[in-house]
């Protein structure tokens, strides 16, 4: 099968690694072409045929669009997998221009609606959530997974509290360095991500005198060395999909809670996820600190589903749900 992944890359967070783990590990059986910003490029392995594409042009520009499917039309792909709603669009729009139609599959990451998923012709969802927000011709729910990595321990000097991902609102920084001010034992918090708010929680970090405790460690590479090495992974966000850190917590972390929205509860249980106020997670993180072997017995249970999480399922479920819906498209 020749499937055509687009990306519009902006940074790299959850969406980017779903999309490039996808390429990478489709690309053992399959011939893969990503369409995206050259900055990932590093990330992809050999068998992955990468083309640099802008995807910030108009849309609405048919010169560009037609330009876009006699492009297409060379590649000439099976289907079409977009992992955005403009790319939706464009590759929507661009077939106007086409001879012959190609089917598309859009992955809604977020719980957010976007009218324009109802383009796609097979819409996934990555969790119960998001599958409330999708629209398209027909829908199916894929969860996310990682590919499983050896981790390296990293030697911490005190209790390490780790917080993953951009450093966005919709992640809720704020309330976890609220939070942690509030602590009542010698701790670290380190964040690992990049994003348009580190200032400002920087800021916040001075404000409430936590400033020597709280280190922006930015973008890495290893985040599994540092779920692996931390006491504690702390998920705050306002709102989710299927969070990635999530699933490398699972495989990765000693014990992970996280903030009682999507579905973290299905996920890791009623005892591990907490209401979104900066004194109850203070409370929390305190109980788990005195009663760490506890909360340790509890989130390894979770543990234990570790695999539903693999690449490798994800990888044969995208792989099946393509197949079916070109089959489909021949009718």
């Amino acid at each position: 099968m020749k499937i055509l992944q687009t990306l519009q890359w902006i940074q790299f967070a959850g969406t980017e690694k779903v999309c490039v783990d996808l390429c990478n590990e489709m690309s053992k059986n399959h011939e893969v072409i990503l369409l995206s910003n050259k900055d990932i490029t590093q990330k992809l392995n050999k068998n992955v045929k990468f083309i640099e594409f802008n995807f910030d042009k108009s849309r609405f520009n048919p010169f560009f669009l037609y330009k876009t499917a006699k492009f297409i039309e060379e590649i000439n792909p099976d289907i079409i997998q977009c992992h955005n709603a403009k790319e939706l669009e464009i590759m929507k729009y661009m077939q106007f221009f086409l001879k012959k139609k190609i089917p598309i599959v859009a992955t809604r990451h977020n719980a957010e609606l976007k009218k324009k998923y109802a383009f796609a012709n097979l819409g996934i969802a990555v969790s119960d959530e998001t599958m409330n927000y999708m629209n398209a011709k027909k829908n199916i729910l894929i969860t996310n997974g990682v590919s499983k990595v050896k981790p390296n321990l990293i030697k911490n000097d005190k209790f390490t509290i780790l917080g993953v991902g951009r450093l966005a609102p919709v992640k809720g920084w704020d309330l976890l360095i609220n939070a942690a001010s509030k602590l009542n034992f010698d701790f670290k918090l380190q964040i690992l991500g990049e994003g348009d708010e580190k200032r400002h929680l920087q800021d916040l970090a001075s404000r409430l005198g936590i400033k020597d405790k709280v280190e922006f460690l930015g973008f890495k590479n290893n985040v599994a060395d540092y779920v692996a090495s931390s006491d504690l992974q702390v998920i705050a966000s306002v709102t989710e999909g299927l969070s990635i850190s999530l699933i490398e917590a699972i495989f990765y972390a000693k014990i992970l809670i996280a903030s009682n929205v999507s579905n973290h509860e299905n996920l890791i249980g009623k005892k591990l996820v907490y209401n979104r106020d900066a004194k109850i997670l203070a409370d929390n993180i305190n109980d788990i600190y005195k009663n760490y072997k506890e909360y340790q017995d509890e989130f390894a249970k979770v543990k234990l589903k570790k695999d539903n999480f693999s690449i490798e399922k994800m990888t044969q479920k995208y792989i099946k749900a393509y197949e079916n819906l070109i089959e489909d498209f021949k009718k």
